[in-house]
């Protein structure tokens, strides 16, 4: 059955590259909260969020760093997840589902430490 969705994943393809994120979660283990780091390499584009999507974020939020992730395979994370990318923390702020035009795209803006 065909669709009439544009099918992004033939240009994401020649955009991708290796990406290797690291996500970081806390379990408690021995009844101790601990940190467990999960390596998540996929092959994907990251890049600066456009300023029409920053525009719409909270005010407040604007002057930080924000970066989206556009992948062909839905990655394990959800809105607030941590994750580690280039030894900086970020958090998810958004996961957008268009698996009909054949990608995912997320929204992560650097943790406050």
């Amino acid at each position: 059955m065909m669709n009439n969705f544009p099918q992004i994943q033939t240009a994401l393809r020649g955009w991708q590259n290796k990406i290797t994120l690291i996500k970081v979660s806390q379990v408690v283990q021995n009844f101790k909260n601990t940190t467990v780091e999960q390596y998540l390499i996929f092959k994907g584009v990251i890049q600066p969020l456009s300023g029409e999507s920053l525009s719409i974020k909270p005010l407040e939020s604007r002057s930080w760093q924000w970066l989206q992730i556009h992948t062909e395979k839905t990655l394990e994370l959800e809105t607030n997840d941590k994750i580690k990318y280039r030894n900086k923390t970020f958090k998810v702020m958004e996961k957008k589902d268009y698996s009909l035009n054949g990608y995912f795209e997320y929204h992560i803006v650097k943790a406050y430490d």
